[in-house]
């Protein structure tokens, strides 16, 4: 068979109640020419019987037990076949022209490796409450970056080379895969996200608990400290590892304060 011209990662773990529109999110997209390979790990929920359902050849379903994030997004990795990797959680939705455009910029701009876009937030009713705007070119995002996280994971698309040589996601790495990943590939690629919204990304209640939070502060921190000693940011940019260490010292509510007070306005 032809190799296709996007392949889509997903990983999910018990997500019965969004799998189904995450997947026809996908498969009915303007640009068909693609495969969408989800990783199922270890759910015990209905997720199994509702991947089974769908009669679409180019849906690759695989099972492991629980292993994480990380682990099954790189069995995904391992099991696909185009030049150009594509994500989305199952607990988010892509708009109908979003693969098309992005494989057009990527086509346009070769000089590019990692591409994302802006994103709608909803919350568990499907009600907006709210954009997710991050810098466009890579004058801007390459100093962000070292900052906080200028990319929704679900919008990203990638060319599968520059995954590869990367090492795919480090799988030490429980939480903040994403970030530790574009932190390594921004190194041997330009980057670049799209103004236009093309991902809905969904607010799921006890997505960010105090532990995951705290987590991530750690995961945010050893991934800007890598990138430092790697070289690529100069020394100085370790003030930027402290912020989150810092962050940890406060009271998780008090945390959860300060985010909610200044929010930027893409993630991180």
């Amino acid at each position: 068979m032809a190799a296709p011209a996007v392949s889509v990662l997903m990983g999910v773990h018990n997500g019965a109640p969004w799998i189904s529109r995450a997947v026809e999110s996908v498969l009915g997209q303007t640009l068909a020419d693609l495969e969408l390979i989800v990783v199922d790990d270890g759910s015990t929920d209905a997720t199994p019987t509702l991947l089974a359902a769908v009669r679409d050849s180019r849906l690759i379903v695989e099972r492991q037990s629980r292993a994480g994030l990380a682990r099954a997004l790189n069995r995904a990795l391992a099991r696909a076949r185009a030049p150009l990797i594509a994500r989305l959680d199952a607990d988010d939705m892509a708009l109908p022209a979003r693969l098309a455009r992005q494989r057009a910029f990527l086509e346009s701009h070769p000089a590019v490796g990692l591409l994302g876009t802006a994103a709608r937030v909803v919350d568990e009713s499907n009600r907006e409450v709210g954009v997710i705007r991050p810098p466009e070119d890579d004058d801007a995002i390459r100093p962000a970056l070292i900052r906080r996280n200028p990319f929704v994971h679900s919008s990203v698309m990638l060319r599968r080379a520059l995954v590869e040589k990367s090492g795919g996601y480090d799988v030490s790495f429980a939480v903040a895969q994403d970030y530790d990943l574009w932190l390594r590939i921004s190194r041997i690629t330009r980057m670049a996200n799209l103004a236009e919204p093309l991902v809905v990304r969904r607010l799921v209640a006890g997505r960010v608990t105090a532990e995951r939070d705290g987590d991530r502060l750690r995961a945010e921190a050893r991934a800007r400290w890598r990138a430092v000693g790697h070289g690529g940011y100069p020394l100085w940019c370790a003030i930027f590892v402290a912020r989150p260490l810092c962050a940890l010292a406060l009271p998780p509510a008090l945390r959860g304060l300060l985010r909610r007070a200044f929010r930027p306005a893409f993630p991180g």
